[in-house]
């Protein structure tokens, strides 16, 4: 109860500070359009109340500019990636990571699936919306992989020198846990080499993408 209570007080909190966009500015004006992709102001309206929530922040003077353009840039880009999610036709993603992103979403929020939904439906937001972003994300990353997947190369030196560093205190080893950690050592290179793709791919798509403030 005191977790819906906060919830609650980080809305009211919105809704105090962000009167002029509240009450004369919340309608269905395109005000950013990302190549064929409009954003409305409502759009932001809730991507502002969605990051709020899921973060747990209090919006107040202090901090309602950089959540209003940390909330601009994260349309922006899910906008670029749907379009070319849409463009190679992709549809897969791992239903194990999309389970996990909403227990983990959930569990930040101190309720279960049910309870964020009944969150996000009393501030007028809809898990549906909230599933599709996570999905999205989901379908990027294996985008990514299935493009670059064979183009990450390992310097095994360097996970040779990781893993003796991990595990020169260690006690009682055994040559199951050492390659336990090296596979854990390969595969922590594995995502930043997907990563560097990933940021490396969007980028060049930025760049293609007229994106106009209305």
């Amino acid at each position: 109860m005191k977790k819906k209570t906060y919830l609650l007080f980080i809305i009211i909190i919105f809704f105090l500070f962000q009167n002029k966009l509240v009450f004369s500015q919340i309608d269905n004006a395109v005000i950013i359009s990302v190549g064929d992709y409009p954003i409305t102001r409502l759009d932001l309206f809730n991507e502002v109340k969605l990051i709020a929530i899921l973060s747990n922040t209090v919006i107040n003077e202090n901090n309602k500019q950089q959540i209003k353009n940390l909330a601009v840039k994260s349309l922006i880009k899910r906008n670029i990636k749907e379009g070319e999610i849409k463009r190679r036709n992709i549809n897969k993603f791992n239903q194990n990571q999309l389970a996990s992103l909403i227990e983990n979403a959930s569990k930040k929020l101190g309720v279960d699936q049910k309870g964020l939904k009944e969150v996000l439906k009393r501030n007028n937001l809809s898990f549906n919306k909230l599933i599709k972003r996570f999905e999205t994300d989901l379908k990027w990353n294996y985008m990514i992989f299935e493009i670059y997947k064979n183009k990450i190369s390992l310097n095994t030196t360097e996970i040779e020198n990781k893993l003796q560093v991990r595990i020169e205190n260690l006690e009682n080893l055994n040559d199951e846990k050492v390659d336990l950690i090296k596979e854990q050592i390969v595969n922590e290179e594995k995502e930043k080499k997907l990563k560097m793709f990933s940021n490396l791919h969007f980028t060049n798509i930025e760049r293609s993408i007229q994106i106009k403030f209305l």
